[in-house]
């Protein structure tokens, strides 16, 4: 019983491990400089807008797309 629980686990892992190594990322949409400078534009968006707090929310934003950006940049997925 033990032997094909192993077998199990270890025929799903070598599939695991032959999906990831025969992946290749796609090519990326984006480089690291451009999400940078799109970072910058996004800062300027939200420093215009009305009160700190939703200009604190609206840089906090920015910086979620920076780095979602960079790790499209990077992953390509």
């Amino acid at each position: 019983m033990a032997s094909r629980l192993f077998m199990r686990r270890a025929i799903v892992v070598a599939l695991v491990v032959a999906a990831l190594a025969a992946s290749k990322p796609a090519s990326a949409q984006s480089n690291p400089d451009a999400c940078i400078s799109q970072l910058a534009s996004c800062y300027n968006w939200a420093a215009l807008q009305s009160g700190f707090w939703s200009m604190w929310a609206s840089g906090i934003d920015c910086e979620m797309q920076m780095i979602e950006c960079i790790r499209r940049a990077l992953i390509g997925r």
